[in-house]
């Protein structure tokens, strides 16, 4: 069951930052907000002018290390692997 968690976990983290690609809608503010998380102005702008889909785009290296998993948890989203592994202790 853990593995299936972990797959799942790894998901809805793609899903979220999908969603927070998607939110940003220009070039402009893509590559603003990649700047800003902390990406070389190089990579921010060939993420952000990428003309793939955002499936994609959310998964290239920039988007993963500026929407790390731990600064979406401390952003306030839910970790179900932490959550699994405190209600299963003894596994």
């Amino acid at each position: 069951m853990k593995k299936k968690i972990d797959d799942l976990n790894s998901w809805l983290y793609h899903r979220i930052r999908m969603c927070i690609w998607k939110q940003w809608k220009l070039p402009k503010t893509k590559k603003r907000n990649l700047m800003k998380l902390g990406i070389p102005e190089y990579f921010a702008h060939q993420a952000a002018n990428s003309r793939r889909k955002y499936w994609y785009v959310s998964g290239m290296g920039a988007v993963n290390r500026a929407l790390t998993k731990e600064r979406l948890i401390n952003s306030g989203f839910y970790d179900l692997a932490t959550a699994y592994q405190s209600v299963h202790v003894n596994c």
